[in-house]
């Protein structure tokens, strides 16, 4: 079994047996050389209990769980075009994960390359630059990856994933149609209204065109509705 402590766990498993303040660099020094400890990242440790090399991909989602308990101890809510793959069932480790918390932000590198990034989120003028963490939480919902992750609602995964652009190719319209596919006539329109008075009027203009093009009519003249009561009937040019 997997088991990662943090740095603080093993210390005060060191001093628990006995061991001295004084010795504690030296101890995890002599756990480090010997392969009993793995560094996975700053402040997080694999403990090796076999003889044989772990790879990142088997206690990934354990990792991302431990560093929120130790950074965020508010919660996480993983957003961005992950949380869209994860509502299709797709566990694939990404590059960098997004993961938005009420008061922590910062990076951080894990042992294979991959970053995980920890932000706040704060609207725009409109709304007093308030914190938007607990419209966010109240809109999350739990998966277990085998851990137990929070992962931003359908509404707002999709609108995130909207806003997106990659090198001014364009957002990534696949996973789009795909969950579209899944989730068209499932979307709540209460909840996609509040997201954009927020400030998603830009991805729900672009949501509008989707769906008028890929043949969702339901969720297109929800759209329009959308746009008319809270954007302000702003259109914009996509």
């Amino acid at each position: 079994m997997l088991e990662l402590l943090t740095k603080k766990e093993i210390i005060d498993l060191w001093l628990r047996s006995g061991g001295s303040n004084s010795r504690v660099a030296y101890a995890m020094s002599i756990l480090l050389g010997r392969g009993l400890l793995e560094r996975i990242c700053s402040g997080i440790y694999l403990v090796q209990n076999e003889k044989k090399s772990i790879e990142i991909w088997e206690c990934y989602w354990h990792i991302i769980s431990k560093l929120i308990s130790l950074h965020a101890p508010s919660g996480g809510v993983i957003w961005w075009e992950k949380a869209l793959e994860l509502h299709l069932s797709n566990y694939s480790l990404p590059d960098i994960l997004i993961i938005y918390t009420r008061d922590t932000a910062m990076r951080i590198k894990l042992i294979d390359g991959r970053e995980v990034h920890m932000r706040t989120l704060v609207s725009g003028p409109k709304t007093g630059k308030k914190n938007l963490w607990r419209t966010l939480v109240d809109n999350a919902i739990t998966v277990e990856i085998p851990e137990k992750i929070q992962i931003c609602g359908r509404e707002l995964a999709l609108l995130e994933a909207l806003s997106l652009r990659r090198h001014d190719a364009g957002i990534e319209e696949a996973n789009i149609a795909r969950f579209l596919r899944s989730f068209a006539s499932l979307l709540d329109r209460d909840i996609l209204g509040n997201l954009t008075r927020l400030r998603y009027i830009r991805p729900l203009n672009r949501l509008r065109v989707l769906a008028r093009d890929l043949g969702y009519m339901s969720l297109y003249a929800m759209t329009l509705e959308i746009i008319r009561d809270e954007g302000g009937g702003c259109y914009l040019n996509l």
